[in-house]
Protein backbone atom coordinates (compact mmCIF):
# COMPACT_ATOMS: atom_id res chain seq x y z
CA UNK A 1 0.00 0.00 0.00
CA UNK A 2 2.91 2.31 0.93
CA UNK A 3 4.30 1.47 -2.69
CA UNK A 4 1.19 2.79 -3.99
CA UNK A 5 0.95 6.00 -2.77
CA UNK A 6 -1.82 4.79 0.53
CA UNK A 7 0.79 4.31 3.06
CA UNK A 8 -1.08 3.60 6.65
CA UNK A 9 0.98 5.95 9.91
CA UNK A 10 -0.68 3.86 12.34
CA UNK A 11 0.21 0.72 14.50
CA UNK A 12 -1.80 -1.96 13.34
CA UNK A 13 -1.75 -5.42 14.66
CA UNK A 14 -3.51 -8.98 13.95
CA UNK A 15 -5.42 -11.22 16.28
CA UNK A 16 -7.48 -13.82 15.68
CA UNK A 17 -11.03 -14.58 16.87
CA UNK A 18 -12.14 -18.49 16.72
CA UNK A 19 -15.85 -17.18 17.75
CA UNK A 20 -16.03 -14.71 14.74
CA UNK A 21 -19.24 -15.75 12.70
CA UNK A 22 -17.80 -13.47 9.69
CA UNK A 23 -14.62 -13.74 7.91
CA UNK A 24 -13.13 -10.71 9.94
CA UNK A 25 -13.20 -6.41 10.87
CA UNK A 26 -11.16 -3.67 12.03
CA UNK A 27 -11.11 -1.82 15.08
CA UNK A 28 -9.65 1.46 16.56
CA UNK A 29 -8.05 1.13 19.86
CA UNK A 30 -6.67 5.32 20.85
CA UNK A 31 -4.49 5.32 18.38
CA UNK A 32 -3.92 1.79 17.43
CA UNK A 33 -6.00 -0.25 14.82
CA UNK A 34 -6.78 -3.94 14.99
CA UNK A 35 -7.61 -6.36 12.05
CA UNK A 36 -9.97 -9.37 13.91
CA UNK A 37 -10.01 -12.31 11.45
CA UNK A 38 -12.31 -15.20 12.27
CA UNK A 39 -10.37 -18.56 12.76
CA UNK A 40 -12.22 -20.75 9.89
CA UNK A 41 -10.93 -17.74 7.36
CA UNK A 42 -7.44 -18.34 8.36
CA UNK A 43 -7.40 -21.05 5.55
CA UNK A 44 -9.80 -19.54 2.83
CA UNK A 45 -7.84 -18.30 -0.45
CA UNK A 46 -9.61 -14.84 0.69
CA UNK A 47 -7.41 -13.93 3.30
CA UNK A 48 -5.26 -11.60 1.78
CA UNK A 49 -7.70 -10.04 -0.02
CA UNK A 50 -9.60 -9.24 3.31
CA UNK A 51 -6.54 -8.13 4.68
CA UNK A 52 -6.02 -5.41 2.32
CA UNK A 53 -9.79 -4.29 2.48
CA UNK A 54 -9.78 -3.73 6.41
CA UNK A 55 -6.38 -1.66 5.79
CA UNK A 56 -8.18 -0.08 2.94
CA UNK A 57 -11.22 0.86 5.97
CA UNK A 58 -7.69 2.10 8.33
CA UNK A 59 -6.38 4.34 5.84
CA UNK A 60 -9.62 5.94 5.36
CA UNK A 61 -10.34 6.31 8.94
CA UNK A 62 -6.47 7.69 9.06
CA UNK A 63 -7.71 10.16 6.92
CA UNK A 64 -10.65 11.44 8.22
CA UNK A 65 -12.97 10.26 4.93
CA UNK A 66 -16.60 11.15 5.50
CA UNK A 67 -17.43 8.05 4.66
CA UNK A 68 -15.80 6.54 8.18
CA UNK A 69 -16.84 9.59 10.51
CA UNK A 70 -19.02 7.57 12.90
CA UNK A 71 -20.33 11.12 13.99
CA UNK A 72 -21.78 11.77 10.72
CA UNK A 73 -23.49 8.23 10.52
CA UNK A 74 -25.24 8.27 14.19
CA UNK A 75 -26.81 11.97 13.26
CA UNK A 76 -28.35 10.93 10.01
CA UNK A 77 -29.23 7.39 11.54
CA UNK A 78 -30.91 9.05 14.35
CA UNK A 79 -32.52 11.63 12.18
CA UNK A 80 -33.97 8.65 10.38
CA UNK A 81 -35.65 6.94 14.01
CA UNK A 82 -36.80 9.90 14.95
CA UNK A 83 -38.40 11.34 10.98
CA UNK A 84 -39.46 7.60 10.11
CA UNK A 85 -40.06 5.77 13.41
CA UNK A 86 -37.25 2.93 12.38
CA UNK A 87 -38.17 -0.76 13.51
CA UNK A 88 -35.19 -2.73 14.49
CA UNK A 89 -34.68 -5.02 11.64
CA UNK A 90 -35.09 -1.61 9.06
CA UNK A 91 -32.74 -0.08 11.54
CA UNK A 92 -29.92 -3.01 11.14
CA UNK A 93 -30.60 -3.20 7.38
CA UNK A 94 -30.20 0.47 6.88
CA UNK A 95 -26.25 -0.42 8.73
CA UNK A 96 -25.98 -3.21 6.10
CA UNK A 97 -26.64 -0.68 3.26
CA UNK A 98 -23.92 1.63 4.93
CA UNK A 99 -21.41 -0.83 4.74
CA UNK A 100 -21.88 -1.02 1.03
CA UNK A 101 -21.70 2.32 0.55
CA UNK A 102 -18.14 2.06 2.49
CA UNK A 103 -17.14 -1.16 1.50
CA UNK A 104 -17.62 -0.23 -2.30
CA UNK A 105 -15.40 3.18 -1.73
CA UNK A 106 -12.61 1.37 0.20
CA UNK A 107 -12.35 -1.51 -2.35
CA UNK A 108 -11.08 1.20 -5.06
CA UNK A 109 -7.93 0.57 -3.24
CA UNK A 110 -8.15 -3.18 -3.21
CA UNK A 111 -9.18 -3.98 -6.93
CA UNK A 112 -6.34 -1.39 -7.46
CA UNK A 113 -3.62 -3.64 -5.65
CA UNK A 114 -4.96 -6.98 -5.93
CA UNK A 115 -2.92 -9.31 -8.34
CA UNK A 116 -4.66 -10.83 -10.66
CA UNK A 117 -5.38 -14.21 -9.04
CA UNK A 118 -6.81 -12.98 -6.43
CA UNK A 119 -8.83 -10.44 -8.59
CA UNK A 120 -10.74 -13.06 -10.22
CA UNK A 121 -10.72 -14.74 -6.85
CA UNK A 122 -12.75 -11.91 -5.74
CA UNK A 123 -15.18 -11.51 -8.90
CA UNK A 124 -15.99 -14.80 -7.66
CA UNK A 125 -17.33 -14.36 -4.56
CA UNK A 126 -18.96 -11.32 -5.48
CA UNK A 127 -20.85 -14.11 -7.85
CA UNK A 128 -22.07 -15.62 -4.97
CA UNK A 129 -23.82 -12.59 -3.29
CA UNK A 130 -26.17 -12.66 -5.11
CA UNK A 131 -29.54 -14.12 -4.65
CA UNK A 132 -32.11 -15.56 -6.95
CA UNK A 133 -34.77 -15.80 -5.38
CA UNK A 134 -37.01 -13.63 -2.46
CA UNK A 135 -37.38 -14.87 1.07
CA UNK A 136 -40.92 -13.87 1.60
CA UNK A 137 -39.53 -11.15 4.64
CA UNK A 138 -40.15 -8.01 2.79
CA UNK A 139 -37.55 -6.30 5.09
CA UNK A 140 -35.02 -8.75 4.09
CA UNK A 141 -35.61 -8.90 0.03
CA UNK A 142 -35.34 -5.16 0.63
CA UNK A 143 -32.10 -5.65 1.93
CA UNK A 144 -30.70 -8.27 -0.52
CA UNK A 145 -31.75 -6.09 -3.14
CA UNK A 146 -29.50 -3.63 -2.05
CA UNK A 147 -26.55 -6.79 -1.43
CA UNK A 148 -27.44 -7.73 -5.07
CA UNK A 149 -26.80 -4.12 -6.23
CA UNK A 150 -23.93 -3.64 -4.33
CA UNK A 151 -22.14 -7.06 -5.47
CA UNK A 152 -22.93 -6.37 -8.83
CA UNK A 153 -22.14 -2.29 -8.58
CA UNK A 154 -18.29 -3.60 -7.72
CA UNK A 155 -17.60 -5.35 -10.45
CA UNK A 156 -19.35 -2.50 -13.28
CA UNK A 157 -17.25 0.30 -11.43
CA UNK A 158 -14.49 -2.09 -11.97
CA UNK A 159 -15.36 -2.95 -15.55
CA UNK A 160 -15.35 -6.85 -14.66
CA UNK A 161 -18.98 -7.50 -15.09
CA UNK A 162 -19.92 -9.80 -17.46
CA UNK A 163 -23.21 -8.96 -19.31
CA UNK A 164 -25.80 -11.47 -19.26
CA UNK A 165 -23.16 -13.85 -17.34
CA UNK A 166 -24.52 -15.81 -14.25
CA UNK A 167 -24.93 -12.79 -12.16
CA UNK A 168 -26.98 -10.94 -14.57
CA UNK A 169 -29.19 -13.82 -14.38
CA UNK A 170 -29.49 -14.61 -10.91
CA UNK A 171 -30.31 -11.30 -10.55
CA UNK A 172 -33.14 -10.99 -12.77
CA UNK A 173 -34.69 -13.83 -11.34
CA UNK A 174 -34.22 -12.39 -7.78
CA UNK A 175 -35.74 -8.83 -9.19
CA UNK A 176 -38.72 -10.87 -11.02
CA UNK A 177 -39.88 -12.53 -7.77
CA UNK A 178 -40.52 -9.61 -5.85
CA UNK A 179 -42.83 -8.12 -8.24
CA UNK A 180 -43.87 -4.87 -9.61
CA UNK A 181 -41.18 -1.65 -8.67
CA UNK A 182 -38.30 -4.09 -7.87
CA UNK A 183 -36.35 -3.31 -11.57
CA UNK A 184 -36.68 0.74 -11.13
CA UNK A 185 -35.67 0.37 -7.28
CA UNK A 186 -32.75 -2.51 -8.42
CA UNK A 187 -31.59 0.46 -11.05
CA UNK A 188 -31.42 3.15 -8.72
CA UNK A 189 -29.27 1.82 -5.83
CA UNK A 190 -26.84 -0.13 -8.30
CA UNK A 191 -26.44 2.76 -10.22
CA UNK A 192 -25.77 5.12 -6.55
CA UNK A 193 -23.38 2.95 -5.50
CA UNK A 194 -21.59 2.12 -8.91
CA UNK A 195 -20.54 5.77 -9.15
CA UNK A 196 -20.80 7.26 -5.63
CA UNK A 197 -17.52 9.20 -4.73
CA UNK A 198 -15.07 8.66 -2.05
CA UNK A 199 -14.08 13.05 -2.48
CA UNK A 200 -17.83 13.67 -1.66
CA UNK A 201 -17.46 16.74 0.72
CA UNK A 202 -19.42 16.29 4.57
CA UNK A 203 -22.47 18.04 3.15
CA UNK A 204 -22.53 16.37 0.32
CA UNK A 205 -22.14 13.26 1.45
CA UNK A 206 -24.70 13.79 3.82
CA UNK A 207 -27.29 14.30 1.50
CA UNK A 208 -26.47 11.57 -0.79
CA UNK A 209 -26.43 9.22 2.46
CA UNK A 210 -29.63 10.42 3.36
CA UNK A 211 -31.18 9.81 -0.13
CA UNK A 212 -29.64 6.39 0.14
CA UNK A 213 -31.16 5.31 3.00
CA UNK A 214 -34.55 7.34 2.13
CA UNK A 215 -34.40 5.51 -1.02
CA UNK A 216 -33.45 1.77 0.93
CA UNK A 217 -36.53 2.38 3.25
CA UNK A 218 -39.09 3.49 0.75
CA UNK A 219 -38.49 -0.25 -0.78
CA UNK A 220 -38.19 -2.02 2.35
CA UNK A 221 -42.03 -0.64 3.23
CA UNK A 222 -43.43 -0.98 -0.44
CA UNK A 223 -42.47 -4.47 -0.09
CA UNK A 224 -44.12 -5.03 2.89
CA UNK A 225 -47.02 -3.59 1.27
CA UNK A 226 -47.28 -5.38 -1.31
CA UNK A 227 -47.09 -8.21 0.82
CA UNK A 228 -50.00 -7.45 2.95
CA UNK A 229 -51.73 -7.13 -0.39
CA UNK A 230 -51.60 -10.67 -1.54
Amino acid sequence: MRKNGYEIRSEVSLSVDPKLSIMGYARKDGGKHTIVISEWALDSEMLGGLVLHELAHIYFTERGAVSHDTGLLEETMSEMRTNEGLRANESEYLMDAFNHLQNILVDDIVFTLLPDRELQMTTRFFSEWVSNRSSGDPVLDAALLCRNAFAIASLKRRSLFEDKGEMYYRNKAYVASLGDGAEEHFAWLEDFLEKSKSDWKEEEFREQLEGYFDRVLTVMRSFARFEDLK
